[in-house]
């Protein structure tokens, strides 16, 4: 049997039009040549703020202490920085939630619409998907766990497909979320959802996997033994999540092979789609995602949190009840470790003498403060990654009070290759 021919695009074909990228190999003839491994930029949003009075650490720089949300991060703490006193001006605009949701990564004006006319700004991670995403399978992933609503909110006169979308193509074209965690799995392995009942990915391209494991090292074969292992775990994970869980009605014309409906544990979805983010990085076939932890106006029950009682959107209008406020906080808590596990798991993925999360930036954050105020000012911001492009992390950064959000953005896309010195209301960057 003929040895593969090995570079870092090397892809292995199977049948039922499966396709499974390599993760990062010593003997990939252009991972050998290259000084920089391709950036990835993941996009993550909390909806509905977080508790004030929780968030903020003390100190600055490098001697701060994390608050109590942050406390989780604890062991990751050189991993990221806090950003203080970033902000969306042009969301001060809109009442309620939806105007800081759908500009959350253009900065720009949303136009307040009963859903007929919608225009926000075209976000940055499509600026990026769109300049540089042709260098892999899938210019982007867009993934979340609420299907988008549409309406209008009588409460603020906004339709609620703002409320679902951070992704904005151009300006009149929200990008739709993944929330079938089988159906973005799919998508991972193939240009087209699978037409094939393979009890794994991993059987349809197994001719190939013994062909590439011929042309490896010992330390390469470490490396992907543990990569068909996270596969493998990650499908048995998404099969017992769904397991009794009625089929979602979807078109059989766009999808081909929904074997079951949304898993029952919050927690295991959200777990299960920023797993599948990783994997598409760690595979190349995407540098560019974003994940939506809920929608605006979210009333996901956080019930199954000891202490907490009734629904995220309900909790974060405290109305500064000491209950309210540490029922909310304990929300936000839950998603900080949920954040933790996410860096983790990206540190622990070697990439020659880098690591998948030193060759990422990754920002997780919400487009309100205080759920209870729906300020877009001082929002709560995390940066994470970036060691691969001599980045040093681990401080507490407050900057100037109203600094345009727009600056981390900016520096983002110029990071990932975008040649643009202005993007929004940016006055300035930062990475």
């Amino acid at each position: 049997m003929a040895k593969l021919n090995l570079t870092r695009r090397t892809v292995l074909q199977g049948i039922g039009g499966v396709s499974l990228s390599m993760p990062w190999l010593e003997a990939t003839a252009e991972a050998k040549k290259q000084t920089k491994a391709p950036i990835n930029t993941a996009f993550l949003f909390m909806p509905n703020g977080v508790n004030p009075k929780m968030w903020t650490p003390e100190g600055e720089g490098k001697n701060y202490k994390l608050s109590e949300i942050l406390k989780p991060l604890e062991a990751m703490k050189n991993e990221f920085d806090v950003l203080t006193h970033l902000g969306h001006k042009q969301a001060k605009h809109g009442d309620g939630h939806y105007a800081k949701t759908a500009n959350y990564l253009s900065g720009e004006l949303v136009h307040k619409t009963s859903g007929k006319n919608i225009r926000s700004g075209k976000s940055c991670d499509q600026i990026i998907a769109q300049r540089v995403g042709n260098n892999s399978p899938l210019p982007s992933i867009e993934l979340g766990i609420e299907a988008t609503r549409t309406g209008v909110d009588t409460n603020v006169g906004f339709t609620q497909v703002y409320g679902g979308h951070i992704s904005w193509s151009d300006s009149t074209t929200p990008v739709p979320k993944e929330i079938y965690p089988q159906l973005a799995f799919d998508r991972l392995f193939s240009k087209n959802n699978l037409n094939t009942k393979l009890a794994s990915v991993l059987d349809a391209v197994k001719d190939d996997v013994k062909r590439l494991n011929d042309s490896l090292g010992t330390e390469d074969k470490v490396r992907m033994d543990e990569f068909y292992t996270s596969v493998r775990a990650l499908e048995k994970r998404i099969q017992r999540s769904i397991k009794n869980v009625k089929a979602p009605e979807l078109d059989p014309q766009k999808h081909k092979r929904p074997d079951g409906g949304l898993p029952k544990s919050l927690q295991e979805h959200m777990t299960l789609m920023l797993d599948l983010m990783i994997l598409a990085f760690q595979m190349n076939r995407t540098h560019v995602a974003t994940f939506m932890f809920g929608n605006s106006v979210s009333g996901k029950n956080f019930s199954f949190l000891d202490g907490v009682e009734g629904g995220f959107h309900q909790l974060s209008h405290h109305a500064n009840n000491k209950e309210k406020l540490k029922m909310y906080g304990k929300i936000n808590v839950f998603h900080m470790v949920l954040f933790n596990n996410f860096l983790r798991k990206m540190k622990s993925i070697k990439q020659g003498d880098q690591t998948l999360l030193d060759n990422s930036l990754v920002m997780i954050g919400s487009g309100l403060r205080d759920g209870n105020k729906h300020e877009p000012i001082n929002l709560p911001t995390l940066i994470a990654g970036g060691a691969g492009r001599g980045i040093t992390r681990g401080q507490h950064r407050v900057f100037k009070k109203d600094t345009p959000m727009c600056n981390l953005l900016l520096g983002m896309m110029q990071e990932s290759g975008i040649e643009s010195n202005k993007f929004g209301d940016s006055t300035g960057v930062i990475v």
